[in-house]
């Protein structure tokens, strides 16, 4: 690494881009449900490729849009459906339960043990 002084520079950018980003994931479908993070991705997969575009200077036929919005279109159709149908059975359901979470602050693994056993 001393022939490239930039590599520990750049590795600890990755890692905590990596870190964050799998904290925001988590903190997201715990919150939100996996089919708004489906939906978030989509989004997130229609912008990286417009910026591709951009940023690179490609050229974009009048097919490849179409092929775009074809792709995404079903996509976003298929979250939005799965979004609806979730929200027709009642409340989304949780990771974990609010009450579960609030009786384990606080506690070790030994007393989740305990707690079992009791």
């Amino acid at each position: 690494w001393l022939a490239q002084p930039r590599f520990l520079a750049d590795s600890l950018m990755l890692s905590a881009s990596a870190v964050s980003s799998q904290w925001f994931i988590y903190s997201q479908v715990k919150e939100f449900g996996a089919l708004v993070f489906a939906a978030t991705m989509n989004v997130r997969q229609v912008v990286s490729i417009l910026v591709s575009y951009m940023k690179y200077h490609h050229p974009i036929t009048v097919l490849q849009v179409f092929g775009l919005l074809a792709v995404f279109a079903a996509l976003f159709c298929k979250s939005f459906l799965g979004m609806q149908k979730q929200t027709k059975k009642g409340e989304q359901q949780h990771l974990v339960s609010e009450k579960e979470e609030a009786g384990k602050e606080g506690t070790t693994t030994v007393d989740y043990k305990a707690a079992d056993k009791a």
